[in-house]
């Protein structure tokens, strides 16, 4: 008689811990589940939107002024392609021109220094093609052709 009283306490004890299930907790879950879609429509939002960017006049000016040929590369890759026929993009064209002359040296320079004389060449036609879209930075292209001399 004495085992049943103690088994009936445990019995008791563990019913008194199991909780119900609350609608605190299902409020919980909704909102759980609304924000975690939020968070996905504001990524793929600003996905979206991303490829809006368009250098300014001024900015790419400064990369130009400065050498920084690179960086104008760069900026062609990561705000142009893609979208090439914006007039915004347009407008900036001889700018990012220099930059894409600046990668074909560059690529030019290693492939002949590697002895793959054809890739060169298939480079140094491109870079005659850049240079007409250059347009009145075409003076640049004797400084960049100094750095990689």
């Amino acid at each position: 008689m004495n085992n049943q009283k103690k088994y009936s306490r445990r019995v008791k004890t563990s019913r008194r811990q199991k909780k119900p299930f609350s609608l605190l907790n299902i409020v919980n879950i909704i909102l759980s589940v609304i924000l975690a879609f939020s968070i996905l429509i504001t990524i793929f939002a600003l996905r979206e939107n991303a490829n809006d960017f368009y250098d300014t006049d001024t900015s790419l000016y400064y990369r130009l002024s400065e050498e920084y040929y690179s960086d104008l590369d760069a900026r062609y890759y990561d705000s142009v392609v893609g979208n090439e026929n914006n007039p915004k993009a347009q407008k900036l064209s001889q700018y990012y021109a220099v930059g894409r002359y600046f990668e074909k040296a560059f690529f030019a320079n290693a492939y002949e220094k590697a002895g793959m004389t054809e890739k060169a060449a298939s480079m140094r036609v491109q870079m005659d093609e850049l240079e007409t879209q250059m347009g009145e930075f075409s003076a640049e292209k004797e400084k960049i052709l100094k750095i990689f001399q």
